[in-house]
C-alpha cells in the first residue's frame, strides 16, 4: 500500500492506494486556517487502522509550492511514519498531480508572482517569479491550461482555482519505478521553496553590554 499525504494548502488529504490494482482504498480531507498540526492526526489514525497489519510499500508527501508551515507538517509525519514503517518515503511537487500538463501560477507575495509549467505530471525546471506584467506576459504567451492552488486567482490571470489531492499523489506515485523510488527516497525531504528561506540572525549585543550581561551571570 502507498500513503500519500498532501498538506501544502489549508485544504489537506490522505489518501491510502493499492499499487497492485491502482485502486484508492481510503481518503480523508482535513482543513485548517494556520497549521495542519493540530488536525492531522484524527485523520491519520483513520487510515493507519485500516491499513491495519498491511505493509507500506511506500509514503508520498506533496511538497507545494504552498504553505511552509502546512508542507513542513507533512515532511514531519512522512518522515516518523517513514521510519515507524521502514518504508520509503518521497516527494513530489503537489503542482504536478493537478493535471498531465499545465502552467500553474500563484502569487508569491513581497508584489510578485510565480509560474510553473508541468509536462507529462513534471515539473520543468524551477518555478519563475516576476512583477505582474510579465507574469501576465507569461500566461497570455501559454499553450497549456492555467491552474492555480490559490484560493483565489491572482487577478488577470483568469487561472482555474484547484486544490491538489493526496490520491491524485498516490497514483503517480505508484506509477514509478522501484529504481525512481530508491532515487528519490535518497533525497531528504523539503518544500519546493519559490525563494531562498529567509533567515534571521539575532544583533550581537554591543560590546558594553556583553560585559555586563556576563557580569550578571
Amino acid at each position: 500500500m502507498i500513503l500519500a499525504i498532501e498538506s501544502s494548502t489549508p485544504h489537506a488529504s490522505l489518501a491510502l492506494l493499492d499499487p497492485a490494482s491502482g485502486e484508492v482504498k481510503l481518503e480523508r480531507a482535513f482543513s485548517s486556517d494556520r497549521a495542519h498540526n493540530s488536525v492531522i492526526f484524527s485523520p491519520l489514525r483513520e487510515v493507519l487502522e485500516a491499513l491495519g497489519e498491511q505493509p507500506l510499500s511506500g509514503i508520498v508527501l506533496g511538497t507545494g509550492p504552498g504553505s511552509y508551515s502546512g508542507i513542513r507538517v507533512g515532511i514531519a509525519v512522512a518522515a516518523a511514519l517513514g521510519l515507524a514503517r521502514s518504508c520509503p518515503v518521497i516527494g513530489l511537487p503537489s503542482i504536478v498531480a493537478l493535471a498531465r500538463d499545465a502552467l500553474v501560477v500563484g502569487d508569491a507575495r513581497r508584489q510578485s508572482f510565480y509560474t510553473a509549467e508541468v509536462r507529462g505530471h513534471r515539473l520543468i525546471g524551477e518555478p519563475e517569479l516576476g512583477a505582474a506584467d510579465p507574469f501576465l506576459s507569461r500566461i497570455a504567451a501559454a499553450d497549456l491550461p492555467v491552474f492555480t492552488t490559490d484560493a483565489v486567482a491572482p487577478a488577470g490571470s483568469n487561472a482555474r482555482v484547484v486544490t491538489p489531492q493526496a490520491a491524485d499523489l498516490a497514483r503517480l506515485a505508484a506509477g514509478l519505478s522501484p529504481e525512481d523510488w530508491r532515487e528519490m527516497a535518497s533525497v531528504p525531504l523539503e518544500p519546493l521553496y519559490l525563494r531562498a528561506p529567509y533567515i534571521t540572525t539575532p544583533n550581537p549585543l554591543p560590546r558594553g553590554a556583553r560585559t555586563s550581561a556576563a557580569s550578571a551571570s
